[in-house]
């Protein structure tokens, strides 16, 4: 007989698809790529000097962040321009308050008995 969760946060979908989001952006580099996005719209090699990494890691680390739907990808003659997706993020955004958020935390935890 399988068991089910006990605690509604356990059983949420959104829990995985969170998390899967999260591995995307716990890239150090990643995390400084839309950091600079934030600032506009950047092609590869703006993204490749400004971070000092190779122009194939950069353009690795947009590749993930496009699949991931966080950024997307605007083509001008060869070169690639870069930019967020406000709504993906707003979405992650609401996600991670939803799930995790700080409301959540209660003021004191009550005492328990040991399992």
């Amino acid at each position: 007989m399988e068991k089910k969760p006990t605690f509604k946060c356990a059983a949420n979908p959104e829990v995985k698809e969170l998390s899967e989001m999260l591995k995307v952006i716990s890239d150090p580099s990643r995390l400084r790529i839309l950091c600079t996005l934030f600032f506009g719209e950047k092609c590869v090699c703006e993204v490749e000097e400004g971070l000092a990494i190779s122009q194939p890691l950069a353009s690795h680390h947009l590749g993930v962040l496009r699949e991931a739907g966080l950024v997307e990808v605007r083509k001008e003659g060869t070169s690639s321009y870069y930019s967020l997706v406000p709504e993906a993020l707003q979405k992650l955004n609401r996600e991670f308050r939803e799930i995790l958020g700080e409301h959540k935390l209660p003021d004191r935890y009550p005492e328990r008995s040991r399992c």
